[in-house]
């Protein structure tokens, strides 16, 4: 029986792991300027928009990674299930 595909893993866990970024970057910088509104940081806007970034490369990289290991575990467990 065939394997589930690394690359083709790797794909579909990047193309999702893309909307989901062009989604959580407003996100970030709405979360960080409420948590800079009730005080619970006080960042500038270059401090902002430094810590949105990291957030999102972090969270992107790590996303990226497990999706497709995840994809792949459930694949090849539907693989071997037939």
């Amino acid at each position: 029986m065939p394997k589930a595909s690394r690359k083709q893993a790797f794909k579909e866990s990047i193309s999702d792991t893309a909307l989901a970024f062009c989604m959580n970057v407003p996100i970030g910088f709405g979360i960080i300027a409420f948590a800079n509104a009730i005080g619970i940081v006080t960042v500038t806007t270059t401090e902002n928009v430094q810590l949105v970034i990291l957030q999102n490369i972090v969270f992107t990289t790590v996303a990226i990674i497990r999706k497709a290991y995840v994809r792949m575990w459930f694949e090849n467990k539907r693989l071997t299930s037939n």
